[in-house]
């Protein structure tokens, strides 16, 4: 599915700045011209004069011509006053990025992968619009259009989903947030059945794990690198249900729900459209809540597709991915109710 929205790039935002800078220049130069051309014409009327009075005339052509030059440079500087003071707030706003301050993932930065093991900069996501562009404006205005028409049902149900990330520094059992991280890894697949838990899965689970620990780290060193700022941190009117501390882009929850449902698709390709449709309401909270532009729910999911096709580069992920296979195709049978 082709994103939402056309992406305009600070860098075409640069390109369209220095256009309008070489035009004003040229403009100037023209201008510089023909002023001259007047004087040269002047002076060649007046020879005769020139001829009698040449010490006067020159200094008083001297003159004159400097004061021309202060009047050229004050029009000019007047009439880009506006377009000057139009660039400097093009520039503050694209200046905004997430306050580094604010970023409290940096442990992310240090794990260590299991299966993937590439640079950052392997996985090619576009740039996200500049702050300054229409793409953004009309991202920004798609939220508060989701914020005006959510209700208390609709909030609830982003809460629910909101507590479904798995953070791979939790992994304690006796740690109090433990279920509800393991829990986790088996919300996209829950309609499998009851039985597609960790307590049923446990294989499944230690794979999940190590497969959401890799994601993390390159998800969170695409956000420092991004280092985009929240929907609300570029309009006020905003009112996020929560905030984050970290950049905007790609979008963690539309990244590790989609790598979730490519994988589930490996074994299961006859419910991907679902997988894939339980990943994309994920990620569709996150814009109901106020912390995400549509722009980053899709570079979460073309993450996770460059992700999963890394993923499959590794010969342990695919010895993993089989017997990850057979213990859920085992306990499946085992769970499947009888036909009377």
């Amino acid at each position: 599915m082709e994103p939402i929205y056309q992406f305009a790039t600070p860098q075409s935002i640069e390109n369209l700045k220095a256009e309008q800078q070489k035009r004003a220049a040229t403009q100037q130069v023209n201008t510089g011209k023909c002023c001259e051309a007047a004087e040269a014409k002047k002076v060649n009327s007046s020879s005769t004069l020139l001829a009698l009075s040449f010490v006067l005339l020159t200094g008083l052509f001297a003159n004159f011509a400097a004061n021309a030059q202060t009047a050229m440079v004050v029009h000019t500087n007047n009439k880009t006053a506006k377009e000057n003071k139009a660039d400097v707030a093009i520039r503050s706003l694209d200046d905004i990025t997430f306050p580094e301050a604010d970023f409290k993932r940096g442990a992310y930065l240090k794990l260590r992968t299991v299966y993937v093991d590439v640079p950052v900069s392997k996985f090619r996501l576009k740039p996200f619009p500049a702050n300054s562009s229409a793409e953004t404006r009309a991202e920004l205005d798609f939220l508060l259009h989701l914020q005006k028409n959510r209700n208390a049902e609709a909030i609830n149900r982003t809460e629910t989903m909101a507590a479904v990330y798995f953070d791979p520094l939790t992994t304690n059992p006796a740690d109090a947030d433990y279920t509800r991280n393991i829990n986790s890894l088996f919300y996209i697949g829950r309609d499998l059945g009851p039985w597609f838990n960790a307590k049923q899965l446990p294989v499944t689970t230690q794979v999940l794990q190590n497969v959401i620990q890799d994601a993390t780290y390159y998800i969170f060193s695409l956000k420092a690198d991004f280092s985009r700022p929240r929907p609300y941190q570029l309009d006020a009117r905003l009112e996020n249900l929560e905030a984050p501390g970290h950049a905007s882009y790609p979008s963690g929850h539309s990244s590790t729900s989609h790598v979730h449902a490519y994988i589930l698709s490996h074994i299961f390709p006859e419910y991907k459209d679902h997988f894939l449709g339980v990943a994309s309401e994920m990620a569709f909270s996150r814009e109901t809540r106020g912390v995400h532009y549509p722009s980053d729910s899709e570079a979460g999911k073309e993450f996770a597709r460059q992700f999963v096709e890394e993923l499959m580069k590794s010969r342990k992920f695919r010895t993993d991915l089989e017997a990850m296979k057979a213990e859920i195709v085992q306990v499946r049978a085992a769970n499947q109710l009888t036909k009377k």
